[in-house]
C-alpha cells in the first residue's frame, strides 16, 4: 500500500491538534522532532483521501510517496519502562525483559509518547496475573500486547479506526500473543466483564467512555485513563466521580496526565 506523506511545521499545541484530528475522525498522522528540535507534523494519505479541512491552508515543507516498510527505519529498541523493551527492529532477543516487537505504522503509537509510557508504568503496577484486560482505543495494540505478556489471561483490544485494528492484529501475530482485536466505537461492540480497563485517548473521549464503562467492569476493577491534558484533568475526574470511580493514583509528564481509578 502506498501513501502520500506530507510534512508540516507544527503550528498549534499538540493537544489542540489531536482534538481537531479526532473531530474529523482522521488518525493517519505522527508528531516528531527533527535534528534541530523543530516539531513537525507528518500526515499520511491514501490515494483516495484528502487532507482534513483544518489543514487545507497549511503549506507542506515537503511531500513524498511512502510505504509501511519505511515507517520504522529510524527507530531503535528502547526501554519504555523498566523491564519492558519496545523493539521496532523485530530482532532483539532478551530473556531478562519483556520484549515487544512493534511495527508502529503511522500515528498509532510507538511507545515514545509519555501517555503510552505512563500507561505501561501503571499496567505493571496494577495488572494481576490471570486478569481480564480491555484496551480501548488500542492503536498499534502496544498496551494490549504488554498486558498479555505481563500475565493477563484474556485481552481484548478495540479501536474505531480500521487501519489501527489491522496494525494491532499484525503486531499481535508478530509477538505470538493471543488476544481479540476488533473494531468498536468505544464499548459499543464490547461484551463481558474486565478486571482492568486501560484507555490512552483524549479527555473528551474519556468522558464518553465513562458513560458506559461500568457495564464492562466490576466493583474491584481498575481503570487507567491516559492521554489527558492537565487543563482537562478536573472534568475527567468529576465525570469519573459522578459514575462511581475514585482516584487511586495519578502521574504527570509534561502537560499529560494519567489517572488510575477504582469504584468508590
Amino acid at each position: 500500500m502506498r501513501f502520500r506523506e506530507l510534512v508540516f511545521p507544527l503550528r498549534m499545541k499538540e493537544e489542540e491538534l489531536l482534538e481537531r484530528f479526532y473531530q474529523e475522525e482522521f488518525f493517519c498522522f505522527v508528531i516528531e522532532e527533527d535534528k534541530r528540535g523543530n516539531r513537525l507534523l507528518k500526515v499520511y494519505l491514501q490515494e483516495w483521501e484528502t487532507l482534513p479541512s483544518f489543514l487545507s491552508n497549511w503549506k507542506p515543507l515537503n511531500e513524498k510517496v511512502t510505504t509501511p516498510k519505511d515507517w520504522t527505519v529510524e527507530l531503535e529498541p528502547f526501554e519504555i519502562v523498566e523491564g519492558v523493551v519496545i523493539d521496532p527492529t523485530e530482532k532483539m532477543v532478551r530473556r531478562d525483559k519483556i520484549v515487544v516487537k512493534l511495527s508502529p505504522g503511522i500515528a498509532f503509537g510507538t511507545g515514545l509518547h509519555p501517555t503510552t509510557q505512563m500507561s505501561v508504568f501503571f499496567l505493571k503496577r496494577y495488572l494481576r496475573e490471570n486478569s481480564r484486560v480491555l484496551d480501548v482505543g488500542c492503536g498499534t495494540g502496544i498496551l494490549a500486547i504488554i498486558s498479555k505478556k505481563l500475565g493477563a489471561s484474556f485481552v481484548m483490544a478495540v479501536d474505531v479506526d480500521e487501519q489501527a485494528v489491522e496494525i494491532a492484529k499484525e503486531n499481535a501475530w508478530k509477538n505470538n500473543v493471543d488476544m481479540i482485536v476488533k473494531r468498536s466505537d468505544l464499548l459499543i461492540e464490547v461484551e463481558g466483564v474486565f478486571d482492568l480497563v486501560v484507555s490512552n485517548i483524549l479527555a473528551e473521549i474519556h468522558l464518553k467512555l465513562l458513560e458506559d464503562v461500568n457495564r464492562v467492569t466490576h466493583e474491584e476493577s481498575v481503570l487507567i485513563l491516559s492521554g489527558i491534558v492537565d487543563t482537562k484533568e478536573d472534568i475527567v475526574r468529576e465525570k469519573a466521580r459522578e459514575k462511581g470511580w475514585s482516584l487511586l493514583e495519578r502521574k504527570q509528564e509534561r502537560e499529560w496526565v494519567t489517572l488510575v481509578m477504582k469504584r468508590s
